[in-house]
């Protein structure tokens, strides 16, 4: 599909969309910070285990 190229094509698509039962705009997931806090504790760890194996080279 083409993109529309004035503001009434846009306005029938969107009606089209509303008529078909499509929610054009649907609402934002809210993201879950389970994601973010096991990338932390993951990044933690890594370098963690950087420093020690640094810190093992050097004695």
């Amino acid at each position: 599909m083409k993109e529309p190229e004035t503001i009434e094509e846009e306005l029938a698509i969107i009606a089209e969309a509303l008529n078909a039962g499509i929610d054009p705009f649907p609402p934002k997931k809210e993201s879950s910070g389970l994601i973010r806090l096991g990338l932390g504790w993951f990044m933690i760890i890594i370098m963690v285990s950087w420093v020690s194996q640094l810190l093992y080279r050097s004695i």
